[in-house]
C-alpha cells in the first residue's frame, strides 16, 4: 500500500512537472498544467485499466497538503490588508453583484438550453471554489460531479477570458484585476492573479473567499424563487 502511495505521488508530480515545462514551450490554456496533467493521468488509468478510487487513495496525500496552501494564501492577504480595507465599498459592492448575476445567469442558461432540474440547481454555486461548491450543490439538491464540471469550465472560461477583459475594460488597478480573477476563476484566477503581483494576488484570494460566502448566501435566498420559476 506504501509503495502504491508512493508510486501514485511520483506519478502525479512527474505529469505535473512535464505539463508546466510543455506550457513554457506552448503558452497558453490549452496547454495548462491544469488541462494537460489530469488529461495524462486519465489516459495513464484507462491504458492500464486502474480505477480511478484506487488512485485517489494513492493521492490522499496531495489532496491534504491542499489545506497548508490554502492557508499560505493569507500571508499577502495579510501584507496587502491595509490596502484592501481602503478599497472595501467597491470590493463589498462588487462580489455581491459578481454573485448575484453568476447565479442568475447560470440557471438562466441552463433552463434556457433545456438542460433541466438537476442543471439548473447544480449550476448555482458554478462561481465559487470547488470544495465549497460542492458542499453548498449537495445541500441545495445539486448534482455535485455536475456541479464540479460547471465549476472547473467556470474556471478555464475566466482564465482564458481573463487577458481580453482585462484590456477591453481597460482595468489597471491591480485590486479590480484580482477581483474579477478571483471571483471568475477561483483557484486558477488566484494563480494568474499572482503573476501580476502580490496586490493583485491578494484581491483575488479575499474575492474567492468573500464571493464564495456571499454565493450561499444568495442561494439560499433565490433557490425558492429559481424552484417557483421551474414549476416546483
Amino acid at each position: 500500500m506504501i509503495l502504491w502511495k508512493i508510486a501514485s505521488i511520483l506519478v502525479t508530480v512527474l505529469f505535473f512537472l512535464a505539463a508546466k515545462w510543455l506550457n513554457r514551450k506552448r503558452p497558453g490554456l490549452l496547454f495548462s498544467p491544469a488541462i494537460v496533467a489530469p488529461l495524462c493521468i486519465i489516459l495513464l488509468l484507462i491504458a492500464t485499466g486502474t480505477p480511478f478510487q484506487s488512485y485517489k487513495e494513492g493521492t490522499d496525500l496531495l489532496g491534504d497538503m491542499l489545506g497548508v496552501v490554502t492557508v499560505a494564501f493569507a500571508i499577502p492577504l495579510y501584507r496587502n490588508w491595509a490596502i484592501l480595507v481602503s478599497h472595501w465599498r467597491m470590493i463589498v459592492g462588487s462580489l455581491a453583484a459578481g454573485s448575484l448575476i453568476a447565479v442568475i445567469a447560470g440557471v438562466s442558461t441552463t433552463m434556457l438550453l433545456g438542460l433541466g432540474r438537476e442543471a439548473a440547481i447544480s449550476v448555482i454555486p458554478r462561481s465559487i471554489t470547488l470544495p465549497i461548491a460542492v458542499g453548498l450543490s449537495e445541500s441545495i439538491g445539486g448534482i455535485s460531479t455536475m456541479t464540479a464540471l460547471f465549476v472547473m469550465l467556470t474556471s478555464f472560461a475566466g482564465v482564458f477570458w481573463g487577458p481580453a477583459i482585462i484590456k477591453f475594460m481597460r482595468l489597471r488597478h491591480p485590486v479590480s484585476i484580482g477581483l474579477m480573477y478571483g471571483m471568475g476563476a477561483h483557484v486558477l484566477g488566484m494563480a494568474k492573479a499572482f503573476e501580476r503581483g502580490d496586490l493583485a494576488g491578494s484581491s483575488s484570494t479575499l474575492a474567492v473567499i468573500t464571493g464564495a460566502v456571499m454565493t450561499v448566501v444568495w442561494a439560499f435566498m433565490l433557490l425558492p424563487l429559481i424552484l417557483s420559476w421551474m414549476g416546483m
